[in-house]
């Protein structure tokens, strides 16, 4: 009787084929009784994968070119300085972001560098520059913050925001030894693959990281977008204050107009890593607390971090108008230069 059954189980469900049940009951029992699980349908769709080309392409020549063109900004005073260092090392903790997500898509599923280590150093990076990231707009929406609230008393030198920008990378890297301790190499058994190694979390082997996770994401997500949400809606309280203020204007007629171009630019900075982070930090919250969400809506999140990153050429060079003015001077100079080689 046992035999029968067991015939007619195969018969029903062949575990070497490709072709899987559509019902979920169905599907459940397919896995348990081929002890394996069911592989997605593809873990990057080939437009995902052009998708996360072009945006690695986009974040590359797009940052590079920010930091170029601020480098020869002329500084006025320090706390353009500051600003400037600042934006620039903001544009390296998004470029890094790109290239290490890129990196985890190649190595991350059933490849010849899917291994512990690789896993680790890739998983860990990639948290670290989305930490850094965040921690830098914190530090440029905690600059403009003060130098707008007290733009007589304020004052912030080279030195200062060094500090700034080292805590910042050191504060990430600290938040991210979860990712390089437990993530690992994973062997999973697939559904007519066999058996396929990716990079993921211990908890598919039953360790439980809720906390941990939970501790990571606070700090390094949820915690960065309340408090940049608090100071810029200071921030525009304190401005709109001083538009109606006439000493302030007789005061500081030509520079107040340069501060509140300065401020619009990280506002809008902060407003797009605010709307792009709020799907990625939900998403990490329902990973953290085991609540499974389609592929598609982790894909959104994912994507939408990307995008963030590949905004800061777009913002500088539509709504500074210094930016544009050096972008234009410095690629006329070049072209110049060619038209005469040429000649």
């Amino acid at each position: 009787m046992n035999e029968s059954l067991s015939s007619l189980t195969k018969a029903l469900f062949n575990c070497a084929s490709l072709r899987f049940p559509d019902s979920e009951h169905d599907r459940k029992a397919y896995q348990q009784f081929c002890q394996c699980t069911i592989p997605p349908e593809s873990w990057h769709s080939l437009v995902e994968v052009i998708l996360s080309k072009l945006l690695l392409v986009i974040s590359i020549w797009g940052n590079v070119l920010v930091i170029f063109v601020l480098q020869r900004l002329k500084r006025n005073g320090d706390q353009m300085g500051a600003m400037k260092l600042l934006i620039q090392n903001l544009c390296v903790a998004d470029m890094s972001v790109c290239i290490m997500y890129n990196v985890s898509e190649v190595v991350g599923v059933d490849s010849i560098y899917t291994t512990i280590p690789v896993c680790k150093l890739v998983a860990g990076m990639l948290w670290t520059t989305l930490a850094t990231s965040s921690c830098l707009i914190c530090c440029v929406s905690a600059e403009r913050y003060l130098a707008t609230v007290k733009p007589f008393d304020f004052s912030i030198d080279t030195r200062k925001t060094v500090l700034m920008v080292v805590f910042s990378w050191y504060y990430s890297l600290t938040f991210s030894i979860p990712d390089f301790y437990f993530i690992t190499k994973v062997e999973v058994p697939y559904c007519g693959r066999g058996i396929v190694p990716l990079c993921s979390y211990d908890f598919l082997r039953g360790t439980d990281v809720t906390i941990t996770l939970l501790t990571t994401l606070s700090a390094t997500f949820l915690v960065p977008i309340i408090f940049i949400v608090c100071v810029n809606i200071a921030v525009v309280k304190t401005l709109s204050r001083s538009q109606g203020s006439n000493l302030f204007r007789k005061l500081r007629p030509k520079a107040d107009r340069k501060r509140r171009g300065v401020v619009f630019i990280v506002l809008l900075l902060t407003a797009i890593f605010v709307v792009c982070s709020l799907p990625f930090a939900t998403h990490l919250l329902c990973n953290a607390l085991n609540v499974r969400i389609p592929r598609e809506v982790t894909a959104v999140a994912y994507y939408l971090m990307l995008v963030n990153s590949t905004a800061n050429a777009f913002v500088y060079s539509f709504f500074s108008a210094e930016f544009r003015k050096t972008c234009k001077e410095m690629f006329s100079s070049r072209l110049n230069a060619l038209r005469n080689l040429l000649k």
